[in-house]
C-alpha cells in the first residue's frame, strides 16, 4: 500500500481497484456448550440435519469476516487522516458483529454441534479505502438477498423466530449498502467535504461550526485536519 498526503492538510492514498476472490470454505467447528434451552424444534422438525442449521453457520462466519474486514479498511481510513469515516466505517463493523451473535447464538442454544460442513464463498480483496468501501456495497447487497432466500428455507422447515431475524438483518444490510455507496462515491470523486448548497459543518473535535459548500481544510479553531469533520451521510 503506498501512501500520500497533500499539502493542504487532506489524506489521501493511491488505492486500487478492489480485488475481489472467492475462497471456498468446507468446513466450520465449533464446540458451543450444551444450555438446556432448546430452540431446534421448528414445528416437528429438528435444527439438526436441517438447511438452516447449515445457513445459520455461513451466517455466522459471513458476519464474523464482514466486520473484520470493515475493521481492516476502517484502521487504513483512520490512518491517512479520515477519522470520521474511520468512525462510520467502524459503526457497521460493530454491527456485522452483532449480527454473527445473532446467528452463533441460534445455533449454541439448539444444542452441541461439533463439526458444520459447509461449501461457501467468501469474499477477499486487496488493501485501500476506496477498494474496501466498493466491495462492502457488494457484500452487504449480497447479503441482504441471501437472508431472504434463508429466511424462506426456515419458514418452509418451521423455524419462524429464525426466518424473522434472517429479515430483520436482511434490511440492516441495505442501509448498510447505501451507506457505503454514499462513502464510496463520495470517497472516489473527492466530495465527502463537498456539497452542492451550503452546509453546516461541524468540528468532531472542538465543535467548530462554518455553513458553506465545503469543509475547511484545518479548523480554524483546534486545527484538527478535513478529515475530523463530522460527515454528512445521506
Amino acid at each position: 500500500m503506498i501512501y500520500a498526503y497533500r499539502q493542504n492538510g487532506n489524506a489521501g492514498c493511491a488505492d486500487s481497484k478492489p480485488i475481489v476472490k472467492n475462497i471456498e470454505v468446507k468446513s466450520f467447528t465449533h464446540n458451543p456448550p450444551k444450555t438446556g434451552q432448546d430452540i431446534s424444534k421448528g414445528g416437528n422438525m429438528q435444527l439438526q440435519d436441517t438447511k438452516t442449521l447449515i445457513n445459520l453457520a455461513r451466517s455466522f462466519s459471513g458476519e464474523a469476516q464482514a466486520g473484520l474486514r470493515y475493521q481492516l479498511t476502517a484502521n487504513i481510513a483512520e490512518m491517512q487522516g479520515y477519522k470520521i469515516l474511520s468512525d462510520e466505517i467502524r459503526k457497521i463493523a460493530k454491527n456485522e458483529v452483532n449480527h454473527a451473535k445473532v446467528f452463533f447464538n441460534f445455533l449454541t442454544q439448539a444444542g452441541e454441534f461439533k463439526n458444520i460442513t459447509y461449501t461457501a464463498g467468501f469474499p477477499y480483496y486487496g488493501e485501500g479505502i476506496s477498494g474496501g468501501l466498493q466491495s462492502a456495497v457488494k457484500s452487504e447487497n449480497d447479503e441482504a438477498d441471501l437472508y431472504e432466500e434463508f429466511a424462506s428455507v426456515a419458514e418452509e422447515e418451521g423455524f419462524t423466530e429464525i426466518a424473522e431475524k434472517f429479515r430483520l438483518i436482511a434490511k440492516i444490510e441495505l442501509r448498510h449498502a447505501d451507506i457505503f455507496n454514499y462513502l464510496s462515491k463520495s470517497f472516489t470523486e473527492d466530495t465527502l467535504y463537498k456539497q452542492p448548497k451550503p452546509v453546516m459543518w461541524v468540528c468532531s473535535e472542538c465543535g467548530h461550526i462554518e455553513t458553506s459548500t465545503e469543509g475547511w481544510n484545518v479548523c480554524p479553531v483546534c486545527g484538527s485536519t478535513q478529515g475530523f469533520i463530522e460527515l454528512k451521510l445521506k
